[in-house]
């Protein structure tokens, strides 16, 4: 059967600062936070988006999955099974915690539990594309290669390290009823501007900002390609880059005999936690910056060696070289920097 190659929109666009108020935007089915800085230069990241605040629910103990999962009537117990059972139980006060990530009231994103950033609840975008993606409505005739984003997409912070390295952490997912397993190489930039999540230009880079900032990803590489790597004669992945498996969040699962036996729905792994590191040189001036990372598509040389894996039990037969798409013109993810004494 041929199938129609479709491509998940996900993107994640959520704006993050230290002591500030936050509002949830809906651009399609986008995850957004505003938020503005206080006491510093504030940009528009948010214009001509329509500001939407995240959906709650009160805690309901739920007897398919024996924790506080929200019901929902689309799904028996055997989709509930195969949708989250792989996932950490879903605490009692997760809309509390997730409604304080929405007003922008906790940013460390590194301490939250896996607990709440596990769930697909936790990205707004899961309550506007549920009744839309394959775990509610199934087109055979359809294959969702590549979907991922970063939620937040955008984040705002305020720093006086000179000499000295930050860290700053945001979440990296694959999109909602995305078939693949993507092959990605995730890459830390200092890009010519900032972007609004429309795409529009907010203010330019400081042209010698290479001279004072040095970025890269802290986060591990995927395990397989860690046994491989080294025997490559060439491949496009430096130092300071990242390359990752995202593993697909729905599948139809059959039998040899290609009869359906039943559905997989999020995987424990999901999302990720990206780690940027950022060294800022001890005379860097005060001033704005802009970090971003840009997402390209893995070199001939590492596909090879997952198309060898087809058979693999972590991949399936489902590898998918992404990198391919990107929204509105700008980065999956920016870090607005304000550098201050």
């Amino acid at each position: 059967m041929n199938k129609k190659i479709i491509f998940a929109v996900v993107a994640i666009i959520t704006i993050c600062a230290v002591a500030t108020t936050a509002f949830m935007i809906n651009t399609n089915d986008e995850d957004s936070i505003d938020v503005h800085g206080q006491g510093r230069q504030s940009y528009d990241y948010v214009q001509g988006a329509t500001i939407v605040k995240g959906e709650t629910y009160e805690p309901v103990w739920n007897d398919y999955t024996n924790d506080f999962r929200p019901k929902y009537p689309q799904f028996t117990q055997e989709q509930y099974e195969w949708y989250f059972g792989e996932l950490p139980k879903f605490p009692q006060d997760f809309f509390t915690i997730s409604s304080l990530i929405y007003d922008g009231k906790i940013t460390d994103y590194a301490r939250l539990g896996d607990q709440y950033w596990k769930q697909p609840e936790f990205y707004p975008a899961w309550f506007t594309v549920l009744d839309n993606t394959s775990y509610v409505y199934f087109d055979p005739d359809m294959w969702t290669p590549e979907g991922y984003g970063c939620y937040p997409s955008i984040k705002e912070i305020t720093t006086n390290a000179k000499g000295k390295s930050i860290t700053v952490d945001t979440y990296f997912r694959t999109g909602f009823g995305t078939d693949a397993y993507q092959g990605l190489v995730v890459r830390p930039i200092l890009p010519d501007q900032a972007l609004s999540i429309l795409g529009t230009p907010l203010f330019d880079q400081p042209s010698n900002a290479d001279k004072y900032l040095t970025v890269k990803i802290t986060n591990p590489d995927d395990p397989i390609y860690e046994q491989f790597k080294d025997n490559l004669i060439y491949n496009n992945v430096n130092d300071q880059d990242w390359f990752t498996i995202l593993k697909p969040t729905h599948q139809i699962l059959y039998d040899e005999y290609g009869n359906k036996i039943g559905e997989s729905g999020f995987p424990e792994d999901w999302v990720r936690l990206l780690t940027i590191q950022i060294d800022l040189d001890k005379n860097i001036p005060n001033g704005d910056y802009i970090i971003a990372i840009k997402v390209d598509t893995p070199c001939f040389e590492i596909n090879q060696e997952y198309y060898f894996a087809q058979d693999h039990e972590y991949y399936g037969a489902w590898y998918f070289p992404a990198g391919r798409y990107q929204l509105t013109g700008r980065p999956h993810f920016q870090i607005i920097m304000h550098v201050e004494d």
